[in-house]
């Protein structure tokens, strides 16, 4: 177990930093107390200690990052017991540099079954594939909230989803489906 945090977007130090910080929290960790903020993080970083990850209590806020993927595929849960700007409990936000390739291409959260509480956020990430195809009403336990999924992949060719996951799957292989 190990404490989240709650300081939104803004950030302190460089992307160097922000890194280090984030890999001391969160290494070896399963169950985030709190909040899981991913923000400003380089493509030059190794990820992998987040794959340990497997309940968030609070929100998971993932906002102007360059790498490619992030490897929560063990995320099962997120509990939503705060909600970022007052409803969402995942908020994707602008992972993509203009100038560059690097960009979140997929979330991979292979595992994620419940939202308990709050919504869903996707916007503006020009290369996030399989957003669309995911059944976000089947994750969020509050039926009266609408999943916000727009504007992304527009600069990736997204590769179709598995035929045996009958068009709702996290990535384009058999073992990405929902």
């Amino acid at each position: 177990v190990c404490a989240g945090t709650l300081n939104g977007l803004s950030v302190t130090g460089d992307a160097q930093h922000q890194y280090q910080t984030l890999h001391k929290m969160y290494n070896n960790c399963e169950i985030v107390m709190g909040n899981l903020e991913i923000v400003l993080i380089d493509h030059t970083q190794d990820l992998s200690f987040l794959q340990t990850i497997r309940e968030v209590t609070g929100y998971i806020l993932i906002a102007m990052n360059v790498f490619t993927s992030l490897p929560l595929q063990n995320l099962r849960v997120i509990r939503g017991t705060q909600f970022y700007e007052e409803k969402f409990a995942l908020f994707v936000l602008l992972n993509y540099n203009p100038n560059t390739t690097h960009a979140l291409r997929q979330l991979g959260f292979n595992q994620l079954t419940e939202i308990l509480a709050g919504g869903v956020y996707i916007e503006k990430n020009a290369q996030l594939c399989h957003v669309n195809t995911v059944e976000w009403r089947d994750i969020m336990r509050d039926p009266h909230l609408e999943p916000l999924v727009r504007d992304n992949g527009k600069d990736c060719a997204c590769a179709p989803c598995h035929e045996s996951c009958s068009g709702h799957c996290w990535g384009p292989g058999p073992e990405d489906c929902q």
